[in-house]
């Protein structure tokens, strides 16, 4: 950026802009050679070896666990701190403690692990590479001039630094003597107390070497506002100093509320013509916001790049990874797999496959890889499983080679590199890149350390290693974008807008946490001080404030999950100094086609506010079209008649895409689904829009039912030695019909071949096995029942509730067939007569017939059995259930003889709810004062009503549901959104089509028909 603004009206080549250690270490390769910086990942292993060496001991104040990443991070960074004191050896240290008030236990812990470190250094790194220190006493010592190294420079000048290390401090005072030099050192008010405190040292270093003090006062007005402002913080009783229009505080309800309104203002300066590098945002929490800024930034589609600080493991190279290190654990989990199948840069297996491993783990619910490789073809199972035996590696070899494998693994079968130069353009590409060389400078520090002997696994090396490894994107990638930067990166940057986000006490000051006994280190020995934070975020926020020409501060009134926040205190002292008070509210403004399409909803006329919105180009043609005809259908859907757009064709369209030859013969459950609501049969059935695959984890409702059926139907039909007769269970005792049952529940499950596992179906396993028999208890059980699982799970309750039942009613047939085109049957067509003579063709299965034939009269009890809950009698005399008129119509040509004529006829469901819900109601006949009128009801009133909603299918009637949204179950309704069941507007709705001939409205929501005998007794 000096650069840049230098060769704007200067001679580009007469200026140079370097960091001081480029130019170091260009000083020393000029006298001693070519160098190599002992990089940071290298510097990081010889601590944690270090430190391993320490923990092994059997004493000491390091002794026990191995180090973790944390203390290995700390560790590094005091051993840097040391280099850069000129500490070089451990020796050193002990002299630089001695005499010190320092605990003998901390002394020794450091000394020894220093030791450790030096010794380490010497044996195992190459001698031409050196560190920090190293580098800068030998220039600051050189015998040679360092103006001869450089012979073209004629005039140093020092920005950045408000405090020095010992190594950089005795460089300055060498380059003094040698060099002009200009030293900027931003001061607001001394230079020694309030927010000038933290750069004392570097005040002190200046004068010391008589450097001449020039004062430069702001150029323009917002410079000495703001200045005005920075020269009163934290000093007692400030002069009261107006807030500028130009600082502004902006309190929003949510830290997501905050991101919004910093996108809106973004979105407004870049179309006002302002050049993003102009703006910049400033969150001191970066870590706790980019989720947020991601997201909001990419919607409000703002060319934006953090160069903040951020985590290896949060991009996608880093990703990888971690992936790979967890998968290689004995027991690998399944959400790292599917993480990586899922990681844009990886591609071993094909795309199909990796879905299909994805939504296999999402079913079965398992945390273990193995179940999931049943999901895939045999190649790509063969290529996870090869996957999985080479980073066997990283677990039982040594530490060559698993690094070889893993180096082996990125490079060569995901060609990392190449992939990461491939991947995207811009930031999001020099982030990849800029993790890919992380990640191989990691893996080159392992390799120069080969021979370095570790108790530890490679895998527990490398996972210690790659735990909270920083990355920094280079801020020339920030070229054209909106830079996203935490406070220590806006250091000496000068911006024409600044947004500061998150000004809270959680994020701002931060003390950084390191061990107890280093906070004791530096009390004791002032030279190994890393600065007082709370000093330096005073400091950087006045610096900031004094290089913007506007700064916008945003707050939270809570955070996430409507948790407290605090104001920092810095924000604190601005309001003491300036009276300023927040802005609050909810920023409603339009910034994303997500706020206008809000603010459409709101309008009074939406179609005019969707047309001027694609007239000035806020939606594309298509997008108005596509909103335009989306807000005609609903206001025509929000009127209580019926038109094109509530599900009404024409009979020829009808007979076009579903003609009868496809609808009939009907099957009870698509009568009643089209009663329930003709809009989603019509999405269902006719149009045949498949439900979403939803991820289960257990058996779906419609999987438990089918599997219920099968195993009821087979239990009662082993046992029936004819065909004619029925099954008489008292004659077998108890243990015998539970073995018997459960051998059958046993042999079922294995043919339904569920792709299930995980804790939730075993509980399901659980509802209907428990107290069976042994043999279904070993399906869930490993020692005692899981999750407070029932001790009597369904089937035991079905057979103890059968062997209480009246023994006269003789279960007699078992999923009974009627109607043709069923499979396994060679039943005849089955057809119910309309008064009018028309047929309505029908088939289907019973579950099962009672036959009791004790008595003057005998009876059939037909059941249909459901596994949720029994529906009231009512709905099927108010003609909207059909089940059971329909299975006693069907009995006529199911049973022999005159049995159906001559005896007596009741139907019900038998409810076998999991776990134990078992309940058989009073049956339809309960409804009626005789068989007579059951009778009648089924001749007369049942084909009535399936031929008028035959009738109303035909003509194309597939209007949203006429019952109430609870009856319709409209709660679990994937086209919910498109309805409106509203009470009020629901009886408009009824009335409007209770007068379209063509339309089944049943009796049930009818107020023009007495219906009260048919609604009772519920």
């Amino acid at each position: 950026m000096v650069e840049n603004r230098w060769a704007a009206s200067h001679e580009p080549l007469r200026l140079r802009a370097e960091t001081l250690d480029a130019v170091v270490r260009e000083w020393y390769e000029e006298l001693h050679g070519p160098v190599q910086p002992l990089v940071g990942q290298l510097n990081r292993r010889l601590a944690e070896y270090a430190l391993d060496r320490s923990t092994a001991e059997t004493d000491g104040a390091l002794a026990g666990e191995p180090a973790s990443a944390a203390l290995a991070d700390s560790f590094s960074s005091r051993f840097s701190l040391f280099d850069d004191a000129g500490v070089g050896t451990a020796d050193a240290l002990v002299a630089e403690f001695e005499g010190s008030a320092l605990d003998d236990r901390i002394t020794t812990a450091t000394v020894d692990a220093y030791r450790h470190y030096r010794n380490l250094h010497a044996d195992y790194v190459d001698e031409w590479v050196c560190t920090r220190g190293e580098m800068f006493h030998a220039v600051s010592t050189a015998e040679q001039s360092l103006s001869a190294l450089s012979p073209e420079l004629d005039v140093v000048v020092l920005s950045g630094y408000h405090e020095f290390r010992p190594v950089e401090r005795r460089l300055i005072e060498r380059l003094v003597d040698e060099l002009p030099m200009i030293a900027l050192l931003p001061l607001h008010q001394d230079g020694r107390s309030g927010v000038d405190a933290v750069a004392e040292d570097a005040l002190d270093v200046y004068e010391a070497l008589d450097f001449e003090t020039v004062d430069l006062e702001p150029v323009d007005e917002s410079g000495r506002a703001f200045g005005t402002i920075t020269e009163s913080l934290y000093r007692p009783d400030p002069d009261s100093v107006p807030a500028p229009d130009t600082l502004r505080w902006r309190e929003l309800p949510t830290p997501e509320r905050e991101i919004r309104f910093v996108a809106r203002e973004l979105r407004t300066e870049l179309a006002n013509g302002r050049d993003p590098d102009d703006l910049a945002v400033v969150i001191p929490g970066t870590e706790a916001y980019s989720g947020y800024v991601e997201d909001t930034f990419d919607t409000f589609d703002i060319p934006h790049v953090t160069t903040a600080a951020s985590q290896l493991n949060r991009t996608f190279t880093g990703s990888i990874v971690h992936d790979l290190l967890n998968l290689a654990e004995a027991d690998p989990r399944a959400k790292n797999l599917t993480s990586l199948l899922a990681n844009p840069l990886v591609d071993i297996v094909p795309t199909d496959q990796a879905n299909a491993v994805t939504a296999a783990a999402r079913r079965r619910d398992t945390v273990s890889v193995a179940p999931l490789l049943d999901d895939v073809d045999d190649q790509a199972a063969t290529l996870i499983e090869e996957l999985l035996t080479t980073l066997e590696t990283l677990r039982t070899g040594d530490i060559e080679d698993a690094t070889d494998t893993l180096r082996r693994l990125l490079d060569d079968r995901f060609n990392l590199k190449e992939t990461t130069e491939d991947y995207a353009t811009g930031a999001e590409q020099a982030v990849e890149q800029r993790a890919y060389d992380l990640v191989d400078e990691v893996l080159t520090s392992f390799e120069s350390l080969a021979s370095v002997s570790s108790n530890l696994s490679p895998l527990a090396l490398f996972t210690r290693a790659f735990d909270g490894v920083p990355i920094r994107v280079p801020q020339r990638a920030a070229g054209g974008h909106v830079e996203v930067m935490g406070l220590l990166d806006a250091r000496m940057r000068s911006f024409e807008k600044v947004f500061l986000v998150g000004l809270t006490s959680e994020h701002f000051p931060v003390t950084s946490e390191h061990p107890a006994f280093f906070e004791e280190m530096t009390d004791a020995h002032p030279r190994f001080d890393t600065g007082d934070e709370r000093l330096r975020g005073r400091y950087l926020f006045a610096t900031l404030l004094a290089n913007v020409d506007q700064l916008t501060i945003t707050t939270p009134e809570a955070g996430d999950e409507e948790s407290a926040v605090v104001r920092s205190p810095v924000l604190d002292e601005l309001q003491r100094v300036t009276d300023i008070e927040p802005e609050t509210g909810v920023d409603d403004r339009v910034g994303s086609r997500e706020d206008l399409q809000r603010h459409i909803a709101a309008t009074a006329d939406q179609r005019a506010a969707v047309s001027r919105a694609g007239d000035r180009g806020d939606i594309s043609p298509d997008q108005t079209k596509r909103m335009d005809r989306g807000l005609h259908c609903a206001d025509k859907r929000g009127t209580a008649g019926l038109s094109e757009h509530d599900g009404v064709l024409e009979p020829e369209t009808v007979d076009e895409v579903y003609p009868p030859s496809e609808r009939e013969p009907y099957s009870a459950s698509r009568i009643e689904r089209y009663v329930e609501c003709g809009f989603k049969f019509y999405a269902d059935n006719v149009l045949g829009i498949e439900d979403p695959d939803d991820v289960e984890v257990a058996p779906t409702p419609l999987e438990t039912g089918s599997y219920v059926h099968d195993v009821l139907e087979r239990f009662f039909a082993d046992l029936q030695d004819d065909i004619d007769e029925g099954v008489d269970l008292p004659k077998f005792d108890r243990d015998t019909l539970a073995t018997h049952l459960s051998d059958i529940a046993v042999e079922e499950l294995h043919d339904a071949d569920f792709q299930y596992d995980g804790l939730f179906y075993e509980r399901w396993k659980a509802e209907l096995f428990a107290g069976l028999s042994d043999e279904g208890s070993r399906l869930y059980e490993a020692g005692s029942n899981p999750h407070n699982a029932p001790e009597q799970g369904l089937f035991a309750r079905f057979l103890d509730n059968e062997l209480s039942r009246d023994d006269t009613d003789r279960p007699h047939l078992f999923e009974a067939p009627f109607g043709e085109g069923l499979p396994d049957s060679d039943a005849g067509p089955f057809t119910v007569e309309r008064p009018d003579g028309s047929t309505v063709s029908i088939r289907g299965y019973i579950d099962r017939v009672d036959v009791n034939r004790e008595g003057e009269q005998p009876s059939l009890t037909l059941y249909d059995y459901k596994t949720g809950r029994a529906p009231y009698m009512t709905k099927t005399t108010g003609g909207t259930k059909f089940q059971l008129p329909i299975y006693l119509l069907a009995a006529a040509d199911v049973v022999t003889g005159d049995l159906f004529d001559q005896g007596s006829l009741s139907a019900t469901y038998y409810q076998v709810r999991p776990p134990n819900d078992l309940k058989v109601p009073r049956g339809v006949e309960s409804k009626f004062d005789s068989e007579v009128e059951l009778r009648r009801f089924l001749d007369d009133i049942v084909p009535e009503w399936l031929g008028q909603i035959d009738d109303a299918i035909a003509n194309g009637r597939f209007h949203t549901t006429l019952l109430s949204a609870r009856g319709a179950n409209c709660r679990y309704c994937d086209y919910r959104r498109a309805c409106d069941v509203r009470h009020h507007r629901k009886r408009e709705f009824v009335n409007e089509v209770g007068t379209d001939e063509a339309a089944y409205v049943p009796l049930r929501v009818r107020d023009d028909k007495d219906i009260e005998a048919v609604m009772g007794d519920d």
